[in-house]
This record gives structure tokens, C-alpha cells and sequence, in this order.
């Protein structure tokens, strides 16, 4: 410890810390050492400290010792008015503990009092109960007595009573008492529905093996029990409809439909009612409508004479719909009739059934609101009948028809005039004297309305026929462009809607008003074509041709002709005013249906034919020639007609007619042209079997391009003998033609396709150009005048010059070609690039080579 801190420090530092929890502020007492020396020293301090707090205290003590008395005297005041307080306080707890057991006593007293009164409305309610229980004893009681007595509904009366009881026994329904009751109550309502049901078995007989119903109205069970009293206990006891609709089974099935059902045998199963028995038994003699509707009228009067309204209208409402379906369905739907000669007996039937319908009115059944409704609808269905037969009848007769072949001529005649470049040709060739014959009228006759060619300049050739016909499908030929010329009109020419109609020499078409001659039918006609003078300045020339045509044609111009038939007689005065005659004008939709069937069926028909599609063509233009015929020839009939204007064949059948002969001629275009485009293709298969003829002097190629070339003649030949016996001499010609062009026209293009031609393959080409020019063979006619020969293959094959002129270019040297474009018709057939392409193929660079070539292409800028 510093020697600087002395003794009372360091006391007076520890007294600070003892009184006053304060550290030495000083740091050398705080941080003094206390040696054991110093301890005394301490104490002493410390001592000295207390005594003097001591005597501080005793000090105060004397000072303050009058207030202090008073505290005592106050806290001991204090304290006794606390104990006074507790003993209070324990005063009331020991009350309350003491009013606690009086209202348990009371609470108990209160709930016996309850108890008691409980127990009171229970004995109360048990008496009532006890009593309830005695009365239903006594219902059930005498609902058994009267169940033994036959009094049926007296004892449903009661048990139904009984069971009105048992619901006001509240919490009594399953007492063991209440329980035993109600099982006498059901086994009592078990016995009587019994008795009742034995009553209705006594009362409704069914004998479904002798197929008879015996209906009574009382049966004798020990007491006599009415058919009513039996229907209000079933009725009581809910099971009245399962009875009622077994009745109605059971009268369906053994009276109803044997009577109504027309058995494999054709035979009718007989009715007869003796007293209270009805019965099946035999067969019936008359199997008319009307003897079936009065055997329906004796069922319903037997019905409701025998059984009570209270049956027989609710049985009504099950039985009458089954008959009305039966009835319809077996008897009427086959009675609707067929001819105009059936009106008036269906007209009978009708009235037949609008009496029976009245009948049951007067009854008072009802369910017959389907019969009255087919009546109503009776035209209806008879039209609906009328398009179903002819849709059959249509669906029967072309499979027949399609077989059944024959030649049938064309004849129409035209107006032409000195002025035209026709009647100019005509006239400049010689004639027979007052026959008025031409003496190319085969060409007519072959060419319906083609233009003669020219005699002078070598005769031009037409324009391509296959790519006029594909124009007409929507399809174009692959092939070198050629010049257009005129041409002869082709059948597969869309645009042409008459096609043969028209018959302009130049193509043109006049205004198709009305035609000016019929079309006849008329076997083997001799292909002429006749003229005769009707001015000074005016011929008609008749033109005639054949072709071969199926019966379809005729057979459905008979159908429409029969409906226009049917039309009239329906309004005749004898039948106008019969049920159906208001739906006669819907017979003029059955033409339409007619010819939609044939379009949507005639490739199914045809499919056995070989020239099936050519077939339908023909039959198409006969068909719409005769249907424009038609039209014409109502129109003038109609003038005189004594039917309304709205019913009027010509004004109903004209607009649905146009439209259906556009369809016609549209389906037959369609299907020729479908067959030539598949004939093409398979010629166009043939010559891509030649890969374009290069190296055709090369084996195996040689062999190749030698099949291709004559299996597309032999095919093209075998078309012809395909269709020589179905199409017209002109049609034959123009499709084979076309068939041919397309072979020429793919020859032409492999050819000028060759950029490099050796002399050896230039005759082996020529030498195929002279076997194809061998189809000119399929295009010879007679002369019906002259009887000379004549080769039209430069008409029927627009590119036939064309090729001829190839054939010449491969087998001709270079100033033969030259000569051929500059004093020949070359220029005509061929465009100049086309000639100079071949003459750089076929002959080596040269100076004549150059030289030719400029004078080509020097003299085609002229």
C-alpha cells in the first residue's frame, strides 16, 4: 500500500462503500493494499461509525416517540377491525352454505312434482293409446267381417281407416302391440287383394291357346261381386293400371294382332264375337280395308259393352294408339295407291277411317288423334308414296334397260339461205336433178354441223380436237402450240351446250328457240341428208344421223310422261276433289329425282359395257333431245289444258326441265370426256415406252420404239371397233381423231426434241411416220352418190398435214424442205424455229445448211 494513504482514508472510503455504495474516487485509496495490519485499524473505524449511527437513532427514537404511540394505537384499532371483519364475513358463508341445501331441496321437491306430472300424462296418454289400439282392433275386426262377407270395399274402407289410426299412435307405431296389428292389418289387406284378383281373373277369361277373352260383368264367389266393385277395390288397393295394361297386352296380342297382321301366307286370321266371348279362329275371306275397319268398330263395341267406362276409357288410352299404328302400318301405308285408277277406292277407304275415328269420339276413348292426323296427311303420304314407287321402279328398271340396245336417228332440219357460204358450197357441187341431194351429204351426215374444207390450198386441216376437248375439262394437252384453224365442232365441248343442236357450218350457234324439227327414233336409217326449196332464196337441209343408245332413255321420258298423265287425271272432274288431289302438283319434283338417280347410279349401270362412258353420252343426248322435245310438245298441249296455270305441265316442268337437260349434257360431256382422256393416256404410255425414240437404231431401244409405235395403232384400232357400234359416224370420227392427234402431236414433239438425227435413224423415223400414217385407213367414208373412196383423216386429225409434213422433212433433202416452206403450205402447218430446228438436226454445218436457214426465217417476217 502507498505510505501516502493513511488509516482514516482508507476507513473513510470503506464507510462510503458500506452507506453509500460509492468506489473511492481517489486512485491511490482505490488502489491501496490492505495489509492485516490495518484490519484493526478498520474495525475500529467501523465501530466508532456504528456507535455513532446508534446514538443517532436513539436520539430520533426520543424525539419521534409520541408519534410512534400513536401508530401503534392506530394499527392495533386497525387489527381488531379486521378480525371483526372476518368474523362477519364467516357469518355469511355459513347463511349462504345455509341457503344452498334449501334451494337442493327445493330443486328436488320441484323435480319429483314434474316426475309425478309426467308420469300422469304418460298413464294419460297410455289409456288413449290403449284405447286407439281397442278401436283399430275393432276396424280390423270388422274389416274382416266384412271381407268374409264379400263386402270387399266396406273392408278396404275400414282397413284404410286402420291405417289412418296407426299414424296418430305417434311414438306407439312400433310398440310390440301396435306392430302385431299391423301385421294382421297387411295379412287382412293380402287376403282380400286375393279375392279381388281371383274376382278380376273370374271376370277377364284369357285363353291365349285357343286365342280367345271372355269379359263379364258380376261373378258369383259366395256373393255376387260386380265388375265395378272389382275395379274400385284394384283401384283401392293401387294395382288397377298393372291389371289394366296386362288387359291391354293380353287383347293385342290374342285379338288385335292376329287380326291386323298379314302372315307369311298372305292370309288374315278371322274375328269372331259370340255373346260375352270374342275369338280368333280362321282365316278371313275378305282381306279389304274396310272389312278390317268393321272388325275394329265390333272389338271397340264389344269392348265398351262389356266392361264400365271406368275400364274401358283408360284401356282406350293404351289399346287405340297400338291399333291406329298396327292398322296403318299393315293396311293403310299398302292401300295408298299406286295409279289414278285407285283414287276412288282409297277415297272410300279414307272416309272408313274417319268414321271409325268418330266412333270412338262418340265413346268417349281416345288415342285416335293418329289416325285423324294420317287422314289430314293422307296427300302427303300419298306423294311421299308416289316418289318412293318411282324411285324403286327407276332402281329395278335400269339394270334391265342398260341391256336392252338399239339404233336410234337423229333428225333436225336447217334454214339456210343463197348467201351462205354453205348453200355457196352446196351449190358449186353437183346434184341430182328434183332430189335436192348434195353430193358430199356424207360429209353432213358425218360432221353434224362441221365446216366443209376448203378445196383449194391443200386442203387446211382443223384445230387440234384434243386440245379443244380437254379445254372443255379443265385440262390441257402437253404439246407444241399450233395455228388455229377452223375446226369441227367436238361433243366434249363445254361451251357448246346444244351440241348437235345447232348443226352451223361455221360453228356459230344460233338462238335456240324452239327446235325446229323432233328427234325420232327410228331403227337403221340410211345416214342421208335431203334439201328441198321453200324460196327464192331459202333451203332446209335435213341432216340425219345414227347412233346406238340403251332403253334407259325412253323408259324415264315414259315415267315423266306418266306423271303429267297422273296430274291431269287427278284433276280431272271425276277426282278433284278427292283427298289427295291437292298434292298432284308435287308429282312434278318426281322428273328431277328421276334424272338426279340416273346421274348418281349411270356409272354402276354402264360398268359392263365396254364403251360404257360412250354409252352414257349417247344416252344423255338422247335423253336431253327428247326432253327439249318434250317441253316443246307440252307447250303447244298446254295451250288448250283445262288445269290451272300453276299446275300446268309446260309452266311447272320448264324451268326444273332446263335445268335437268344442262345436267344431263353436262353428266354425258363428262363422261366422254373422262373415257378419251383415259384413251389418251394409255396412248401416251404406249410412245413413252419409245424414251422419246432416241436411239431407235440402237437394240434393245429399236424393239422398244417399234412396240411403242404399233401398239399405239393397234390400240387406236381397237378403239374404233369399241365404239363403231355405240357412237354416231361423226362422233366416231371427231374421238378418234382426237386419239390419233394425240399420238401425232406426242410423235411430233419426241422428234423435235432430237437435237442430233443420223441419216440412219432419219429412215428409221420416216420409217415410223409411214406406219402411223397407216390410222388415215380408220378415217375413210363412202361417198353415198359416187360410192368413191374418200381418206377425211386431214379433217378428224387437226396435226395430220403437220406430221405428213415431218414425214416428208426426214426423208427429204434440204432443198426439197426449202422448196416445202417457200412454194408449199409448210409454212402453215409448221412455225419456222420448228423447221430450222429439224434441218440442224438432220443435216451437218455447211454453207447451203446457213443458207437455207436464213431464207426460212428471211421469208416468214413477209
Amino acid at each position: 500500500m502507498s505510505a501516502q494513504v493513511s488509516d482514516q482514508q482508507l476507513g473513510a472510503a470503506v464507510l462510503e462503500s458500506v452507506q453509500h455504495n460509492s468506489f473511492p474516487q481517489s486512485e491511490h485509496v482505490a488502489s491501496a493494499e490492505l495489509s492485516p495490519a490495518t484490519l484493526p485499524k478498520l474495525l475500529d473505524i467501523v465501530g466508532k461509525a456504528r456507535e455513532e449511527k446508534k446514538s443517532q437513532i436513539r436520539q430520533i427514537s426520543r424525539e419521534a416517540a409520541s408519534d410512534v404511540d400513536g401508530w401503534i394505537a392506530q394499527a392495533r384499532k386497525l387489527q381488531s377491525d379486521i378480525q371483526r371483519s372476518q368474523e362477519t364475513a364467516q357469518e355469511i358463508v355459513k347463511q349462504a352454505e345455509s341457503g344452498k341445501e334449501q334451494t337442493a331441496q327445493l330443486q328436488d321437491a320441484a323435480s319429483k312434482v314434474s316426475f309425478l306430472h309426467s308420469e300422469i300424462a304418460y298413464n294419460q296418454s297410455l289409456v288413449n293409446v290403449v284405447e286407439q289400439l281397442k278401436d283399430i282392433s275393432t276396424l280390423l275386426e270388422s274389416a274382416q267381417d266384412a271381407a268374409v262377407n264379400s263386402h270387399i270395399m266396406h273392408a278396404l274402407e275400414r282397413l284404410e281407416d286402420a291405417n289412418t289410426a296407426f299414424k296418430r299412435l305417434g311414438p306407439f307405431q312400433n310398440a310390440r302391440a301396435t306392430s302385431l296389428l299391423r301385421t294382421k292389418s297387411s295379412e287382412l289387406r293380402s287376403a282380400i287383394a286375393e279375392t279381388v284378383i281371383e274376382a278380376w281373373s273370374a271376370l277377364v277369361v284369357v285363353d291365349t291357346t285357343n286365342r280367345s277373352i271372355m269379359l263379364k260383368e258380376e261373378v258369383v264367389t259366395g256373393a255376387p261381386i260386380h265388375i265395378d266393385t272389382v275395379v274400385d277395390a284394384l283401384t283401392k288397393l293401387g294395382i288397377f293400371d298393372k291389371f289394366l295394361t296386362r288387359l291391354s297386352r293380353d287383347m293385342d296380342n290374342v285379338i288385335i294382332t292376329p287380326r291386323l297382321t298379314v302372315n307369311t301366307e298372305q292370309l288374315v286370321s278371322a274375328l269372331t264375337i259370340e255373346g260375352d266371348l270374342v275369338q280368333i279362329n280362321g282365316y278371313v275371306s275378305d282381306m279389304s280395308v274396310k272389312a278390317t275397319l268393321e272388325d275394329l268398330q265390333a272389338i271397340s263395341e264389344y269392348i265398351s259393352t262389356r266392361l264400365p267406362p271406368t275400364i274401358a276409357t283408360p284401356l282406350s288410352e293404351k289399346l287405340v294408339p297400338t291399333i291406329a299404328t298396327r292398322l296403318i302400318n299393315n293396311w293403310l301405308l299398302p292401300a295408298v295407291p299406286l295409279s289414278t285408277t285407285e283414287v276412288p277406292d282409297f277415297q272410300e277407304i279414307l272416309s272408313l277411317v274417319l268414321g271409325i275415328v268418330e266412333y270412338f269420339d262418340e265413346l268417349g276413348w281416345s288415342g285416335q288423334n293418329r289416325l285423324s292426323d294420317w287422314v289430314d296427311k293422307s296427300a302427303d303420304i300419298w306423294l311421299a308414296r308416289q316418289k318412293e314407287v318411282a324411285i324403286a321402279r327407276v332402281q329395278r328398271l335400269f339394270p334391265r334397260r342398260v341391256q336392252d340396245k338399239k339404233t336410234v336417228e337423229r333428225v333436225e332440219t336447217q334454214t339456210i339461205t343463197k348467201g351462205d357460204a354453205l348453200h355457196t358450197e352446196k351449190q358449186s357441187e353437183p346434184e341430182k336433178a328434183g332430189e335436192g341431194q348434195t353430193e358430199h351429204d356424207d360429209d353432213w351426215g358425218a360432221d353434224w354441223g362441221e365446216e366443209e374444207p376448203a378445196k383449194e390450198e391443200a386442203k387446211q386441216p382443223a384445230e387440234d380436237l384434243e386440245e379443244e376437248d380437254m379445254s372443255a375439262w379443265g385440262m390441257e394437252e402437253e404439246e407444241p402450240q399450233e395455228e388455229k384453224k377452223p375446226e369441227p365442232s367436238a361433243p366434249a365441248e363445254e361451251d357448246v351446250e346444244d351440241w348437235g343442236a345447232d348443226w352451223d357450218d361455221d360453228g356459230s350457234k344460233p338462238a335456240p328457240a324452239e327446235p325446229a324439227s323432233k328427234s325420232t327414233a327410228d331403227e337403221h336409217s340410211n345416214g342421208k341428208a335431203t334439201t328441198s326449196k321453200t324460196t327464192s332464196t331459202e333451203e332446209k337441209i335435213t341432216l340425219r344421223e345414227t347412233y346406238t343408245v340403251t332403253a334407259i332413255p325412253d323408259s324415264i321420258i315414259d315415267l315423266i310422261l306418266q306423271v303429267i298423265t297422273d296430274v291431269e287425271t287427278l284433276n280431272s272432274t271425276a277426282l278433284v276433289t278427292s283427298a289427295i288431289t291437292p298434292a298432284s302438283g308435287g308429282l312434278y319434283a318426281i322428273p328431277g329425282f328421276l334424272l338426279a338417280m340416273y346421274r348418281a347410279t349411270a356409272a354402276t349401270h354402264y360398268s359392263r359395257d365396254i364403251a360404257a362412258n360412250m354409252l352414257i353420252y349417247n344416252d344423255c343426248t338422247r335423253l336431253s333431245d327428247r326432253l327439249r322435245t318434250l317441253l316443246h310438245t307440252q307447250i303447244q298441249t298446254d295451250s288448250t289444258s283445262s288445269l290451272p296455270s300453276h299446275l300446268l305441265p309446260s309452266v311447272r316442268l320448264k324451268a326444273s326441265i332446263e335445268d335437268d337437260i344442262k345436267a344431263i349434257e353436262g353428266f354425258g360431256k363428262r363422261a366422254y370426256g373422262r373415257e378419251m382422256e383415259s384413251q389418251r393416256t394409255i396412248i401416251r404410255d404406249h410412245l413413252d415406252a419409245a424414251q422419246g425414240f432416241a436411239g431407235c437404231t440402237n437394240m434393245p431401244f429399236a424393239s422398244e420404239c417399234d412396240n411403242a409405235v404399233m401398239m399405239t395403232i393397234d390400240r387406236i384400232s381397237d378403239v374404233k371397233n369399241q365404239w363403231k357400234p355405240v357412237l354416231s359416224t361423226s362422233v366416231l370420227l371427231q374421238s378418234l381423231g382426237s386419239l390419233a392427234s394425240t399420238a401425232l402431236a406426242k410423235f411430233i414433239a419426241d422428234i423435235e426434241d432430237m437435237s442430233d438425227i443420223a441419216e440412219d435413224e432419219s429412215r428409221k423415223l420416216h420409217g415410223y411416220c409411214n406406219s402411223l400414217s397407216t390410222l388415215s385407213t380408220l378415217f375413210q367414208t363412202e361417198d353415198p352418190v359416187t360410192g368413191e373412196v374418200q381418206d377425211m383423216a386431214h379433217m378428224y386429225v387437226p396435226n395430220w398435214l403437220k406430221f405428213m409434213y415431218l414425214s416428208e422433212i426426214l426423208d427429204s433433202s434440204l432443198a426439197d424442205i426449202k422448196y416445202f416452206w417457200t412454194d408449199g403450205e409448210l409454212k402453215l402447218e409448221m412455225e419456222p424455229e420448228e423447221v430450222v430446228d429439224l434441218i440442224k438436226a438432220l443435216f451437218a454445218e455447211s454453207e447451203h445448211r446457213r443458207k437455207a436457214i436464213a431464207e426460212i426465217r428471211r421469208t416468214s417476217l413477209r
